[in-house]
């Protein structure tokens, strides 16, 4: 009589259940190689421990360290969810940007890039920073009064003008920053960006296509003749759009108001 041939039965779950073994004992192995060197050898566990915070200082900095050290403190220090944290931290307005670095064995370093505020926007609800990209961050208070130009023109305040306005503002600290430290306030007008500054009541007009045109003339001018002139308060304009020469609007007979009243 013959004999039928034995077959196994077909087991598709048996390599897959042979790889989560092995991977468990591998994994028990190490977890037990880590806690024999972290007891009997001094090895330090790969958690956080630390946190740093750079980029930013006062209630900023200790802003970010509590909400940091809250997110990961005793988490493992490469498996932490960096992108939760990252969303979580740059969600706040006045964050331009984020640097996560990871400093075994136990330090989490954050390095903060900060918007900084380059207008103060004067509205019925209060007055607020105006950041350099455009970005309206916090209310002005003592500790972020700092004097900067002033939007307060209604007309000025427009989606448009305000993002004029602050490209100005962004250029003239960046290449002129000593007329941006003197101005008071900044206006939309369709001829191009007006501004007013301290010791000088008439209204400067400056160039849209190039903001900083005939500054330096503007500046050396004030300085060596205009401030001297006993008529400064009756000028009526000064006018920086033309090229290589500023137009002085003179006093006309009657005085003429300087600035219009908000």
């Amino acid at each position: 009589m013959s004999m039928l041939p034995r077959t196994r039965p077909r087991r598709p779950w048996f390599p897959w259940a042979r790889a989560g073994i092995t991977l468990a004992i591998l994994g028990g192995a190490g977890w037990g190689l880590m806690e024999l060197g972290t007891r009997y050898l001094g090895l330090q566990k790969l958690v956080i421990e630390q946190v740093n915070v750079s980029g930013c200082r006062g209630e900023r900095q200790a802003e970010i360290q509590k909400l940091t050290e809250q997110l990961v403190l005793g988490k493992p220090l490469f498996w932490v969810d960096a992108e939760e944290l990252r969303s979580r931290i740059e969600a706040k307005r006045w964050v331009r940007g984020l640097q996560i670095r990871k400093d075994p064995p136990d330090r989490l370093s954050l390095a903060i890039e900060e918007r900084h505020p380059v207008l103060w926007l004067v509205r019925s609800n209060g007055v607020f920073l105006v950041s350099d990209d455009g970005i309206l961050l916090d209310r002005v208070n003592q500790a972020n009064l700092n004097p900067i130009p002033v939007v307060v023109d209604p007309a000025s305040q427009t989606n448009q003008g305000l993002a004029r306005l602050v490209s100005a503002a962004r250029t003239l600290r960046e290449k002129q920053a000593g007329f941006y430290d003197r101005i008071t306030e900044l206006r939309d007008s369709p001829k191009g960006p007006v501004a007013y500054i301290e010791g000088f009541p008439a209204p400067i007009f400056l160039s849209r296509q190039d903001v900083t045109k005939n500054v330096p003339n503007f500046q050396g001018l004030f300085v060596d003749r205009l401030s001297q002139r006993p008529d400064l308060a009756r000028l009526r304009y000064v006018d920086l759009r033309w090229d290589d020469e500023v137009a002085v609007g003179e006093p006309e007979d009657a005085p003429a108001p300087a600035k219009p009243p908000h």
